[in-house]
């Protein structure tokens, strides 16, 4: 691919990032109070109870990042932490009620949000996106990986 090409794809993502607001530490790019590190833990535990340590692999976090981040959420109640009954050197890790509202909320939000941005594509501009983003997803994914 040429070197033109991809320093202007490179600036598109650039672009993207900083429209989107991933850069804000603080609020997620739909508006919702919470970073967007909470909120992808907070998504993880929804699907189920966690030990950290499962919790970093997930959200591919360092494990003493990702026992900062539960800190905030515990502290905010949105998480509780109990020792592991089986194997009492592991803390489970569960949404409680705050933490369950919450998540919902931030669904509904970031549906609303990209309602609004994909309201502005037409049906066959946005499944190229959908498809496109989806292979850029998976190749990143794959070079990661390796």
């Amino acid at each position: 691919m040429e070197r033109e090409r991809i320093l202007a794809f490179r600036h598109t993502v650039q672009q993207f990032i900083r429209s989107f607001g991933l850069l804000e530490q603080a609020t997620t790019p739909c508006g919702f109070s919470m970073s967007l590190s909470q909120v992808f833990a907070l998504q993880e535990l929804e699907k189920e109870t966690l030990t950290i340590t499962e919790l970093a692999l997930r959200l591919q976090l360092e494990r003493s990042s990702v026992s900062r981040l539960i800190d905030g959420l515990v502290n905010g109640g949105f998480v509780s932490r109990e020792l592991n009954a089986s194997n009492r050197r592991e803390v489970i890790l569960a949404l409680t009620e705050k933490g369950e509202r919450s998540v919902r909320a931030v669904r509904d939000q970031s549906v609303r949000f990209y309602e609004s941005i994909l309201g502005h594509m037409s049906e066959p501009e946005r499944m190229m996106l959908f498809e496109g983003f989806q292979s850029f997803a998976n190749a990143l994914s794959e070079v990661r990986r390796s």
